[in-house]
């Protein structure tokens, strides 16, 4: 029986190369994400992570005033491109109902390191229920012409 444990020693060195390089494995073949995904494992491409959202209402000279703020975290082993910082206010039924933009304090960012950021909207849409926060993209770019 040495093959099996041979053959069985094989499939779990595979199974934690396959957990341990998982981004590397989803740049090269992009459809694997969806069953990291079945799993519960993410995959983080850009190597960037929100941190510490926090969203309140406030109200400035009689103006309501809708503050986001947080921490973006490198995960990376690399110093990594900040990109343009997206941000969406939802309805209750999840619908986008305003959108915007905001620049990083640096457009890059150490391995380790954090980077706080801040953004305000005057006068939210008063069905505004939720606040989505994610980098800008092609696909936002596209959206944004048609």
């Amino acid at each position: 029986m040495p093959g099996w444990g041979t053959a069985v020693l094989l499939l779990i060195t595979i199974n934690i190369g396959l957990i341990a390089w998982r981004v590397d494995i989803v740049r090269l073949l992009p459809q694997t994400a969806s069953i990291y995904a079945a799993i519960g494992l993410d995959v983080n491409l850009r190597g960037l992570a929100f941190t510490e959202l926090v969203t309140r209402k406030e109200t400035q000279d009689g103006v309501q005033m809708l503050l986001i703020e947080g921490v973006i975290k490198s995960n990376s082993r690399y110093p990594t491109d900040v990109p343009r910082l997206r941000f969406a206010v939802r309805n209750a039924k999840g619908q986008e109902i305003y959108t915007w933009t905001a620049v990083p304090a640096r457009n890059q960012i150490a391995p380790g390191a954090t980077m706080p950021f801040r953004t305000r909207l005057a006068s939210p849409p008063p069905d505004s229920q939720a606040v989505l926060v994610r980098f800008f993209n092609r696909r936002d770019l596209v959206a944004g012409v048609q």
